[in-house]
């Protein structure tokens, strides 16, 4: 019985999400014709969290304090389900463009706003193309002071819950730009939606951010360390 309210449940979240999620993408998408800076942004935020709402999917965000305005860094976060790239613009207290798995620039509608909104398509099965993808993005960061760049480490969602490898080209990114690492832990997504299930299942989470992590004295021989040492703080937030 219980599994039968939950499939029904989340048939419902899926016909009211979906239109919200389509006007929000729409919305973004004409919203980067005619804004710019903060009022842009505040428009992404809203409707990253209007979809999360909608869903039934609550958040709360510490660590604030580790973050320092105005100043730029390679946020990392992990990578549990499809609400990931909402729950990351709506809890990330800066600005900031990312990389997106190539295929989701040619998906109807959101593919357009992606790419409206500056996104970088990142060719996950092609190792070469996904780090010449990042190398454009350092460049393009280097020109935008005010911004910084978001990246899902481990490359795709979890299939157990628990953290997945990372990957190197954040990682190389971070030590390319200079700038240091925000981990964003988040708990609690993997209760809510997992891969391989339509399943919505209303509930909470938490975004940690953590104390920066700095990539000085890193290079691209030693980067194992840099993983390493920021992986041990998902890790240690995880309880895993």
């Amino acid at each position: 019985m219980r599994r039968v309210f939950d499939r029904l449940r989340s048939v419902l979240i899926w016909i009211v999400t979906l239109p919200v999620f389509l006007a929000g993408c729409i919305l973004v998408w004409l919203g980067s014709f005619v804004l710019r800076g903060r009022a842009f942004e505040g428009l992404i935020e809203i409707c990253c969290r209007a979809v999360l709402a909608v869903a039934g999917v609550r958040f709360r965000v510490i660590g604030l304090e580790n973050f320092v305005p105005g100043r730029q860094y390679v946020a990392m976060m992990n990578h549990v389900n499809f609400f990931d790239p909402f729950m990351f613009y709506a809890a990330f207290p800066g600005v900031a463009r990312g990389a997106e798995e190539k295929s989701h620039f040619r998906w109807p509608v959101y593919g357009s706003t992606i790419r409206r909104m500056g996104m970088f398509p990142l060719d996950r099965k092609n190792p070469e193309r996904a780090v010449e993808s990042l190398r454009r993005a350092a460049a393009w960061i280097r020109e935008r002071p005010g911004f910084s760049f978001g990246i899902m480490p481990e490359g795709t969602r979890t299939l157990d819950g628990r953290l997945s490898p990372f990957k190197r080209g954040g990682f190389l990114m971070a030590i390319d730009t200079g700038l240091d690492i925000l981990p964003m832990v988040q708990k609690g997504a993997f209760e809510v939606a997992r891969k391989g299930s339509l399943l919505i299942r209303p509930g909470k989470v938490e975004i940690a951010i953590g104390p920066a992590v700095p990539v000085a004295g890193y290079t691209k021989e030693n980067v194992g360390e840099l993983i390493e040492r920021v992986r041990r703080v998902f890790l240690d937030r995880l309880g895993e």
